[in-house]
C-alpha cells in the first residue's frame, strides 16, 4: 500500500468541462484520474477520487493536503469542487490550498514562461494574470483593451484563455491586432498539483470556513433568477 499517516495530497480541477483528479505524495504525482464527461460534475466526482486512491492502493485516511482549483470558471463545477475540497478537510482534518485557475494555467503553458492569463470572458471583460519572472500578479477583472495595452508593456507575448477563440472573439482580433499570440489551454488536475505543491510551499494553506470559488460577475443562473423574480 503507498502512503503512511498523511502523506497522500489529492488535487481538483473541475472549473472547466474536463474535470479530472490527480493523486500523489510529496512531490511525486502518481495518478491523474478523468471524471466523466457523460455525467455532470457533482456525479462522478467523488466516485473519480476513490477510483484515484484506489490505483494507488491506498485511502483517504492517508491524505494529508487538497489542492483544489478555485477558478474562475463553471459555476456548478467550481462549486462541487470546492464544497467537495472542504467537506474533505472537515472530515479528516487535512490542509487545504486553494489553487486559482490562472496558476494552473501558467503551470501548463510553462511555469517560466511570461504569460497574460485571461479567463471566464464575458461582454469585454476578463479576469486576467500576468505572469512577469518572478511574479504572479493578483487576478482582476478588465477590459480587452487594458489586457492588450498592458502585456505590450510589460513585454508578454502570449495571452492564454481557457476558452474557444470563436467565444472570446474581440479579445482574438485585439490580439492578432496587437501582434501577440493567443493560445487555449485547458490544464487538468496534474497542473493544479504542480501549481498547488508551489503554493504550500510556501505555506499558504486556507481556512475551509472561508475558501470560495472565485465568481468575476454575479453567476448567470443568479442573475436569471434575480430576473425572473423581478
Amino acid at each position: 500500500m503507498i502512503g503512511g499517516p498523511r502523506s497522500i495530497i489529492l488535487a481538483i480541477e473541475a472549473s472547466g468541462s474536463d474535470a479530472s483528479i490527480a493523486v500523489g505524495k510529496g512531490a511525486e504525482l502518481l495518478h491523474l484520474e478523468p471524471v466523466s464527461n457523460a455525467a455532470r460534475p457533482d456525479d462522478d466526482l467523488m466516485p473519480a477520487i476513490a477510483r484515484a486512491f484506489a490505483h494507488i492502493h491506498s485511502a483517504p485516511k492517508h491524505l494529508g493536503a487538497i489542492y483544489v482549483s478555485i477558478g474562475p470558471g463553471g459555476f456548478t463545477g467550481l462549486r462541487i469542487a470546492v464544497s467537495t475540497a472542504k467537506t474533505l478537510a472537515f472530515a479528516l482534518k487535512c490542509r487545504l490550498f486553494a489553487v486559482p485557475e490562472a496558476e494552473a494555467v501558467i503551470q501548463a503553458v510553462g511555469a517560466a514562461v511570461p504569460l497574460t492569463v485571461s479567463l471566464s470572458g464575458k461582454h469585454g471583460h476578463y479576469w486576467t494574470t500576468f505572469r512577469e519572472p518572478g511574479r504572479i500578479s493578483d487576478g482582476q477583472l478588465i477590459s480587452t483593451a487594458s489586457i492588450i495595452d498592458r502585456s505590450i508593456r510589460l513585454g508578454i507575448s502570449q495571452i492564454a484563455a481557457s476558452q474557444a477563440p470563436e467565444r472570446i472573439a474581440d479579445l482574438a482580433a485585439a490580439a492578432e491586432s496587437a501582434d501577440l499570440q493567443l493560445i487555449e489551454v485547458h490544464p487538468d488536475a496534474s497542473h493544479v498539483w504542480q501549481a498547488g505543491h508551489r503554493i504550500a510551499m510556501v505555506g499558504r494553506a486556507a481556512s475551509p470556513e472561508r475558501l470560495l470559488p472565485i465568481y468575476p460577475r454575479e453567476p448567470e443562473a443568479i442573475r436569471l433568477w434575480r430576473q425572473r423574480k423581478g
